[in-house]
């Protein structure tokens, strides 16, 4: 498999650790507890700065060149990225919603928060997976050296803020929370790109 496939694949199990831990945080509303807002808005300023700036800008480039070798995906590819559309609007939501708490602006029911939450996870969830499924399978197949060449030069190359090798201040309480979640399940802490 090629390493940009493997990559991508990489940066999608990362993002399932952040969403399990937004799960836990939603789950805590169930209980009528309050969930740590903070680390809920730092795992969204991420999902919302990194992977739908960068990672999907580098998949929609991945998608494009395998349209141009094979016509049969188009239905695929335009199903992937009015998904990431539609993903960017839920997490502008949900991170407006969860500023807004943090920042006192806003008082708002409990199941709005989890509903809101839930409604991101679930669907991002469902979005990796077709990704993983379908289209990456297809690129690694039929992409070819050029094809990868003409997709690193066409898409921004920047260090993943909290599974690079440089982790940026404002992720550390996610990179505490995921190293316990790791370590209560004996799990790697992280997996690096």
């Amino acid at each position: 498999m090629r390493k940009e496939i493997v990559n991508l694949r990489k940066e999608h199990a990362n993002f399932k650790r952040l969403l399990t831990l937004l799960d836990g945080q939603l789950d805590l509303l169930n209980g009528e507890k309050e969930p740590n807002y903070q680390l809920m808005t730092d795992i969204l300023y991420y999902m919302t700065q990194y992977a739908d700036l960068v990672h999907h800008q580098k998949e929609e480039a991945i998608f494009s060149h395998l349209l141009e070798r094979d016509s049969s995906v188009e239905k695929d590819v335009a199903e992937v990225t009015q998904q990431h559309r539609t993903i960017e609007k839920y997490g502008a939501n949900f991170f407006e919603k969860l500023d807004d708490i943090i920042n006192g602006q806003r008082i708002m029911p409990l199941q709005e928060i989890e509903r809101t939450g839930r409604l991101y996870s679930t669907t991002y969830r469902a979005h990796l997976n077709q990704e993983n499924n379908n289209l990456f399978g297809l690129a690694n197949r039929i992409l070819n050296d050029e094809d990868w060449k003409k997709i690193e030069i066409e898409t921004l190359s920047e260090p993943d803020p909290i599974f690079g090798e440089a982790i940026k201040d404002r992720f550390h309480l996610v990179c505490d929370q995921l190293a316990r979640s790791s370590s209560d399940k004996g799990k790697q802490v992280w997996l690096a790109p």
